[in-house]
């Protein structure tokens, strides 16, 4: 239940979506798996949204049943792929084409639309290629562009770890 309404599978979608397609980066969340000795850092009962989603997948993870919860924590106890479908709860992304190109093909050309949207309008038109896509080439232009590459990526390596070492300090201190 959500408040006084019934949670709907549209809503269930919904949360899922929201997760799916935003990443846990911005929340200082790494997806990388947990093990005990990590799980600390990520998981708080009464932390931010994502730590309480970590903690209670953890946590309900120790019971022998539900022990895919702790091993996919790190994924807010989710162990499969965003797009998986279940059979019986989702229809398949063939079903979803099928209906979009049905709704499609009945559409009428009306004053909403410009011309080309018409299937007159595309019979008689062609199409002009100006270019062709081609292969340029693998790896940097110069040895400037790698030099820069590598020092951002350098850079952003040692951020990580002055955040995670950051972390482990302030829970070291608090634990002390």
């Amino acid at each position: 239940m959500h408040g006084t309404n019934p949670v709907t599978d549209s809503m269930v979608a919904g949360y899922l979506a929201k997760y799916a397609t935003k990443g846990t980066e911005i929340t200082g969340h790494s997806s990388r798996r947990l093990d005990a000795a990590t799980v600390s850092m990520y998981a708080d009962p009464a932390g931010t949204h994502v730590q309480r989603l970590i903690h209670a997948a953890w946590t309900l993870g120790q019971a022998p049943a539900w022990e895919s919860l702790a091993r996919w924590a790190h994924m807010l106890g989710f162990g499969g792929h965003f797009l998986t479908k279940g059979r019986r709860y989702s229809i398949t992304f063939q079903a979803l084409r099928d209906a979009r190109i049905t709704y499609r093909r009945a559409q009428t050309c009306g004053p909403g639309y410009g011309p080309i949207h018409c299937q007159e309008d595309v019979d008689s038109e062609s199409t002009l290629i100006l270019n062709l896509l081609s292969y340029a080439g693998t790896g940097w232009q110069t040895s400037g562009d790698a030099l820069l590459a590598n020092t951002a990526a350098d850079q952003a390596r040692r951020r990580r770890q002055a955040a995670r070492d950051e972390k482990t300090t302030e829970d070291f201190q608090a634990a002390a």
